[in-house]
């Protein structure tokens, strides 16, 4: 069986800036959701280390994983929608990256196609990892898991935000949709 608390919750470091999106239909390996506030604010800037491609999509420079992250227009607070370096199945579980190269990534502000740079900001999460039954057993006592950095972590947590595939598409204030993040991580 897939991860479908996972489904059905989303990554943790999300919760409470994300409003689950339900499509309808009983989703099996998809969470959707889409940045808001709590008090309702729902348009951001974009920040990002990595590689802008010709397609608009944001990917790893060379072999340093990507990091995005959303701006409240107003406050200006921060909120980050990913860290290649962190979240996801590999980044959990069998990669670990050099802290030098990691401090070193400066972001810069994205402008789509339209030069457009305040945006509504969807994201999904993707759940194929059936935790449960791979990992369950490595789960000690106190219902924490270790990751492949050493550091422990809640097992649901893991499972939350130990996804194997991410995406962002943003909306543009004329309604233009561009896939800015298509993540594979497992």
């Amino acid at each position: 069986m897939m991860n479908l608390f996972g489904v059905h919750n989303g990554p943790a470091y999300l919760e409470g800036i994300v409003q689950k999106v339900t499509a309808g239909e009983n989703q099996e390996v998809e969470w959707k959701g889409k940045l808001q506030t709590k008090d309702g604010h729902d348009k951001f800037h974009i920040f990002y280390y990595g590689d802008l491609m010709e397609d608009d999509l944001i990917t790893w420079q060379d072999s340093t994983p990507l990091i995005v992250y959303a701006e409240h227009t107003v406050t200006g607070e921060r909120y980050l929608l990913i860290d290649a370096a962190k979240h996801g199945y590999d980044a959990m579980l069998c990669e670990t990256y050099p802290e030098e190269e990691l401090s070193k990534r400066s972001l810069r502000p994205y402008l789509d196609v339209e030069g457009e740079d305040t945006f509504k900001v969807h994201l999904s999460a993707f759940y194929n990892v059936p935790w449960d039954e791979e990992f369950g057993e490595d789960v000690d006592e106190d219902g924490t898991y270790e990751l492949i950095t050493g550091d422990c972590m809640d097992f649901n947590q893991v499972k939350r935000d130990g996804y194997d595939a991410f995406s962002i598409r943003i909306v543009n204030r004329k309604g233009v949709k561009t896939e800015i993040v298509q993540e594979e991580l497992a």
